[in-house]
């Protein structure tokens, strides 16, 4: 699972950003482009994760190289003090009902541990999960790659999957 690192609490940023608005924006079908003015000496990284999951150019280009024909819409970070746009994506990952009934829930029903199911991921790289949560999930070829570019911003998390050998298991 892909994820914001929150050590790093200086990064760029619009205040304006409301996720409601993106997510309906995101939903539209219009082929529109979202600009945001910034200012600062704060760090561009690669994976915003709130208000809605942002990538950047080059996150987005190691997960088109993974799976083609993701859904993307542009993000515009403009500093007029710099005189400069940064792009960055809006991604938005097939959503799959993939979570295996071992997976744990807190009392109030939010997802205490993830455990995917393996049949129902099939062979999507990247995804997200349906009515859980907004994380992004990648496979473990994406999350190697990832790490190769050093990329600024983002951990990964490691995922537990339930296979053929534990659901024979459960079942016995």
């Amino acid at each position: 699972m892909i994820q914001q690192d929150n050590r790093i609490t200086e990064y760029m940023h619009s205040e304006e950003m409301n996720r409601r608005q993106l997510l309906e924006w995101a939903a539209s079908a219009e082929d529109s482009i979202l600009q945001f003015y910034v200012s600062g000496d704060a760090d561009y990284i690669d994976f915003i994760e709130h208000p809605v999951s942002i990538v950047s150019e080059q996150l987005k280009e190691i997960f088109d190289i993974y799976q083609a024909g993701l859904s993307w819409k542009l993000v515009v970070f403009a500093d007029m003090q710099r005189m400069q746009q940064t792009r960055y994506w809006l991604a938005n990952p097939p959503s799959l009902k993939c979570l295996s009934p071992l997976s744990e829930y807190h009392r109030d029903g939010t997802l205490r541990k993830i455990i995917l199911d393996e049949y129902a991921v099939e062979n999507h790289k990247i995804f997200r999960i349906q009515n859980a949560n907004h994380h992004i999930i990648v496979d473990l070829d994406v999350a190697e790659c990832i790490l190769k570019f050093n990329l600024a911003g983002l951990k990964l998390q490691k995922v537990d999957t339930e296979g053929p050998s534990i659901q024979r298991r459960v079942q016995e």
